[in-house]
């Protein structure tokens, strides 16, 4: 029963990511770069050194390396990232609340253990960018690739895409495992849902944390955090009148 309802759910979040991006559009610019970065295009195994005069597309991916700094702009988005960090330029993108809520819906049921064969052939370029390999990257171990991916989580997180940051953030948990008890990734989850006013789904993620923690302080300063969230998600319904 899971893995039908998994496949519905996969069919809806490529669908709906499908009608993101039109089949011609004016992609992303690069506006400033500095240093290394390089990018993958699509499914290709190359990856090339980026110049300025570049246009990035959805299905693409960078590779920034120490020192590097770019900043990218197109279809009213603007992005910045200081380097060491992994970033597939379809996660520069807005969503609806609804969109949002069903992609998660989608990668929580990614993590199922039911649905674990169809993890390996759900993904698709234009949600998750091909799959980075170290060998690609000439990165020594797989524990630097993920590193970098956390890094890509939090520039976009710091660069106000919420919405895309929760959802990478969970992805990565259920695809490695040396992040799946990641602190850092669970709070941008959390913090994201609470910047885009998502009370009850960021107190549900709070709840989780304080829950696992062993970390005095991070609970007292959560379980405070989950208190406010309530008065407000109790108020919320009085604004609106």
């Amino acid at each position: 029963m899971s893995s039908i309802k998994f496949s519905i759910v996969a069919i809806l979040v490529f669908l709906n990511i499908s009608s993101l991006y039109p089949e011609n559009g004016s992609w992303f610019k690069i506006k400033k770069l500095k240093g290394r970065v390089e990018v993958r295009h699509g499914v290709k195994e190359v990856w090339e050194n980026l110049t300025q005069s570049d246009t990035l597309r959805p299905e693409d991916t960078i590779l920034m390396n120490k020192d590097s700094y770019i900043e990218i702009e197109g279809n009213g988005i603007f992005f910045k990232a200081i380097g060491d960090l992994i970033l597939n330029i379809s996660d520069l993108r807005r969503l609806s609340k609804d969109e949002l809520l069903l992609q998660i819906a989608f990668e929580e049921m990614r993590a199922l253990p039911g649905v674990k064969d169809e993890k390996r052939n759900s993904s698709s370029t234009g949600l998750y960018g091909a799959d980075v390999s170290k060998e690609e990257t000439k990165l020594k171990t797989m524990q630097s690739l993920a590193y970098l991916w956390v890094k890509g989580v939090r520039a976009l997180f710091e660069n106000g895409f919420y919405e895309t940051a929760s959802i990478r953030a969970k992805n990565l948990m259920s695809r490695y495992d040396e992040l799946k008890e990641s602190y850092e990734l669970k709070l941008i989850v959390a913090n994201s849902f609470e910047k885009l006013g998502l009370y009850g789904e960021a107190i549900s993620e709070y709840n989780k944390i304080i829950a696992s923690s062993r970390d005095e302080n991070l609970k007292v300063k959560l379980t405070q955090k989950v208190k406010e969230l309530k008065l407000k998600l109790t108020s919320a319904p009085q604004q609106e009148k």
